[in-house]
């Protein structure tokens, strides 16, 4: 009976329409590249530290000038985990560049102004650390940082970049959910 009968056809599926902005400019790149060895630079130093951290601790309790033996073991705890908790905080910083970079590209305006907030409030940070007691290779590599810091700033801020990240651009904010 059903001999001779054809199945109707499926539709085709409906398009996927993906809202993307105009493709990044030339001029980003240099960003993506000095966020990567701003990264760099902090995982180097922070394996650097960890190899070397009795003499660095030794080094930050010979200029505290403290003589009192209990005094002189909790400051040595406190400056031994602080060598680690500068580890989990590199780990989490590596994930969060990741997101970061990807969102560069993508074009999200939000992910822009992260890397501007980054890179002055890094500048900031680093400068202040010239004032704590490190090696004066740990001096060296956090000034290295600042000067990387401050191309990333000078690139970001380039109006071809921050017209990129305009705000009324389409796909440049982050998407609400109705």
């Amino acid at each position: 009976m059903t001999e001779g009968y054809q199945f109707p056809s499926m539709p085709p599926p409906p398009p996927v329409v993906v809202e993307t902005g105009p493709p990044p400019p030339s001029a980003l790149r240099p960003v993506v590249v000095l966020l990567i060895v701003n990264l760099a630079l902090s995982a180097l130093l922070t394996v650097t530290v960890l190899l070397a951290r009795d003499s660095v601790v030794a080094y930050q309790l010979d200029h505290q000038h403290i003589l009192d033996p209990a005094q002189r073991e909790t400051l040595r705890r406190t400056y031994l985990g602080s060598m680690w908790a500068r580890l989990g905080g590199n780990v989490v910083a590596s994930v969060i560049y990741v997101f970061l970079v990807r969102a560069l590209l993508r074009g999200r305006r939000w992910a822009y102004r992260r890397v501007v907030l980054l890179g002055s409030l890094g500048i900031v940070a680093l400068l202040v650390l010239q004032f704590t007691p490190y090696p004066w290779w740990m001096h060296v590599e956090q000034l290295a940082q600042v000067a990387v810091l401050a191309g990333l700033l000078y690139f970001v801020l380039r109006p071809e970049v921050r017209g990129h990240f305009a705000k009324h651009l389409p796909g440049r904010t982050r998407r609400t959910r109705t």
